[in-house]
């Protein structure tokens, strides 16, 4: 059986933009009620106003702040009722290698890409089980499954994301929610400029690249078919079936493209 998106309650983090904002456009289009979350409320006062009816909340939300996380959550419990859809989308990296990774920003990368989604599943998790119906989606990464140099960091968090997806869909089995994950790859969005570099020239990896909007309906899709995985853009699936076959090649293989995409300063 589909998934009814009508009149749902959909909770989508880092929504000001890219992936986020795009989703925020395709669930409403789809008749779901919105609520977009990131800390740049003006960008979702803009979108609020430019979708232009009672089914968008626009939230201010830095969803590592456990009290922002709460207030977030109760109001959109005051306008709309509980969350039926959970789009942990919100995400940032920092490109370096791990020896010269300041730890601030690994820290930030782990609370913002994997602590953050925990939390709001666990605060939104167990109502969903309760009614019996529900759904989380993860927007993870290609590179969750092939980790890239100098990427390393932002690599294993999406790689924890994967599988706190699968762990999670197996602990959630027969209660009536989804957990499904979606593997985005290279994706015209501003994540390379708003991405931290140290010791790093970076530059994008795939001249090929989806739209926030492809990526955005490939979600709705998912959600719509219950779909359990979803890996996106023909370079991702590629880099995926590579892997599965022999790991040394896609290793190798990745190696020399981030030399090439991605050098270290020194080697500029």
């Amino acid at each position: 059986m589909g998934y009814d998106l009508k009149d749902r309650v959909v909770f989508i983090t880092g929504a000001s933009g890219g992936i986020g904002r795009a989703c925020a456009e395709e669930f409403h289009r789809a008749g779901s009620k919105v609520v977009a979350t990131a800390r740049s409320f003006d960008r979702l006062e803009t979108l609020a106003h430019e979708l232009g009816d009672d089914r968008v909340l626009p939230i201010r939300l830095d969803v590592t702040v456990p009290d922002e996380r709460r207030a977030a959550l109760a109001q959109t419990k005051e306008h709309f009722g509980p969350v039926d859809v959970l789009v942990n989308n919100a995400g940032w990296a920092c490109f370096s290698t791990v020896l010269n990774m300041p730890q601030e920003h690994y820290d930030r990368m782990i609370a913002l890409n994997l602590s953050a989604p925990i939390a709001l599943i666990q605060a939104v998790g167990p109502e969903m089980v309760q009614r019996g119906s529900g759904q989380i989606i993860n927007i993870a990464s290609v590179v969750g499954f092939q980790t890239i140099p100098r990427m390393t960091t932002y690599s294993a968090t999406k790689a924890a994301l994967i599988s706190l997806s699968t762990g999670l869909r197996m602990e959630l089995k027969g209660t009536g929610v989804d957990v499904i994950m979606v593997a985005p790859g290279s994706t015209r969005t501003g994540f390379f400029e708003a991405a931290a570099k140290v010791g790093t020239k970076a530059s994008r990896f795939a001249s090929t690249q989806y739209s926030a909007l492809r990526v955005a309906r490939a979600v709705v899709r998912a959600s719509r078919r219950r779909r359990r995985e979803v890996v996106l853009t023909p370079a991702g699936v590629a880099a995926t079936i590579v892997r599965r076959l022999s790991r040394r090649f896609a290793d190798f293989a990745v190696y020399l493209v981030a030399k090439h995409a991605m050098p270290e300063a020194a080697e500029r």
